[in-house]
């Protein structure tokens, strides 16, 4: 079992953060990035979150996502071995000041891109199922079950795609 994580309650401020955050990194890999976008808990308004900004970066291949790695050390993000593979350049910038921020480089033609995507859409469109992530999010803050977070959410992208 993984250690507890903190949480908080949803703060509007994560989405000016994570534009300021969209920005800076923008600038730094410019057209490297096909796209950047917001997702994880803090993309979703009202659940409970770890105070972290996730980030997901599109590129067209892993080379590429090695050039942005490169890009975007100087602004203090980490390469970390966890989270990240064959298929994703997983990245972390902590700080005192403001929520630490998580990055996630991957295809965008890729499978990870896509479910997070249907993931974080199908929760912000659909109300009850957010509900239920929110009570999961709040139950995991104490036990802190990955499995039943995977389950859950392997459960949505299924039932996005046969909504798609």
């Amino acid at each position: 079992m993984m250690s507890k994580k903190r949480m908080e309650p949803y703060d509007a401020a994560w989405e000016q953060r994570y534009q300021e955050i969209h920005e800076e990194m923008r600038a730094a890999v410019g057209d490297l990035a096909l796209a950047i976008v917001h997702i994880g808990n803090t993309s979703f308004p009202c659940l409970l979150s770890s105070p972290a900004i996730d980030v997901m970066v599109g590129v067209s291949n892993m080379g590429v996502a090695d050039m942005c790695v490169e890009r975007l050390a100087p602004l203090g993000y980490e390469a970390l071995d966890e989270g990240g593979g064959p298929d994703q350049r997983f990245l972390k910038r902590s700080s005192n000041d403001s929520p630490n921020v998580r990055v996630h480089i991957v295809e965008r033609s890729g499978e990870f891109w896509g479910e997070q995507l249907l993931f974080r859409n199908f929760l912000r469109e659909n109300r009850d199922t957010a509900v239920e992530y929110a009570h999961l999010t709040k139950q995991l803050a104490k036990d802190d079950d990955l499995t039943k977070k995977d389950e859950f959410i392997a459960n949505v992208v299924r039932r996005a795609r046969a909504v798609d």
